[in-house]
C-alpha cells in the first residue's frame, strides 16, 4: 500500500499542496507533471518519507528506493570504488563492472564527471537497490538519448515485474507507450488522468527548481 488521503504540506503560511489524495498501491508507472513550483518534488518527498505531511493520512507498507532531484556523492571517490561499495550493501558487488559498462560511466573521480554521468550514477545506485517502489524525481535530467532509453527500458521491466515506479519529469515524455497514470498538479491540487493510450502525447512540463535542501546519496 502507498496512499495519501487528504494530505496537505505547509511551510509556515505557505501551502505547497492541499487536500491531496493519491493511491499508488498497484504496480505500474505513475507520472507527476505540473508547472514550475507546482509542488511535484514535495509530493514525492512525502511519498518517499523524506519529509512529513502537515495534515491528512499517509499509509504505506512498501520498501522504497528514492532518487531526489538534487543529491550529493563523494567527489574525490572514483566511480568503480563507489559502485562496488554501494552494491556490496545490496549483496550485488559482482555486478559492479557490468553495470558501470551498461550505464557507460567512465571510471573517474565523481567530482570530475559530467552532470549526465553523475545522474546515471545516482540512477544506478537507486535502481539496483531491491525495493517494492522506486520514486525518481526528474530522473532524465541531464541524460543523453542513450541513457534516457536505458532508464526507460529498466523502468518498463520493473513495472512488468510488479514494481511501483513514481516519476516526475520535465521535457517531452518518453513513457507514453507504457500507459502511465498521470497526475497533473496545479495551484496546490492534483487531478488524476486515465492511463494514456498508445500514441497519445502528454503535455511538456517545465523544470521544477526545488527549494528543499540537497539530499545526500553517500
Amino acid at each position: 500500500m502507498l496512499k495519501l488521503t487528504n494530505v496537505s504540506k505547509k511551510y509556515r503560511d505557505h501551502v505547497v499542496f492541499n487536500n491531496v489524495t493519491i493511491d499508488a498501491s498497484n504496480p505500474g508507472i505513475y507520472i507527476f507533471q505540473g508547472i514550475n513550483g507546482s509542488g511535484k518534488s514535495t509530493v514525492l518527498k512525502v511519498l518517499a518519507g523524506v519529509i512529513y505531511k502537515s495534515d491528512g493520512k499517509f499509509l504505506h507498507d512498501v520498501s522504497i528506493s528514492y532518487l531526489p532531484d538534487k543529491f550529493n556523492m563523494p567527489k574525490l571517490m572514483k566511480v568503480r570504488a563507489y559502485v562496488k561499495n554501494i552494491l556490496k550493501m545490496y549483496e550485488k558487488e559482482n555486478l559492479a563492472d557490468e553495470l558501470i559498462s551498461k550505464f557507460q560511466i567512465p571510471n573517474k573521480r565523481i567530482g570530475d564527471l559530467s552532470k549526465g554521468n553523475q545522474q546515471k550514477l545516482g540512477l544506478l545506485q537507486v535502481l539496483y537497490n531491491d525495493a517494492d517502489c522506486y520514486i525518481l524525481d526528474e530522473p532524465l535530467d541531464g541524460l543523453d538519448d542513450f541513457a534516457k532509453h536505458l532508464v526507460k527500458d529498466i523502468i518498463k521491466e520493473y513495472a512488468e515485474n510488479g514494481k511501483i515506479i513514481i516519476l516526475s519529469l520535465h521535457g517531452k515524455n518518453l513513457f507514453n507507450d507504457l500507459k502511465p497514470t498521470v497526475f497533473d498538479i496545479k495551484d496546490g491540487f492534483i487531478n488524476a488522468k486515465k492511463k494514456k493510450k498508445k500514441g497519445e502525447i502528454l503535455d511538456e512540463e517545465k523544470e521544477l527548481q526545488s527549494d528543499e535542501s540537497n539530499v545526500s546519496l553517500s
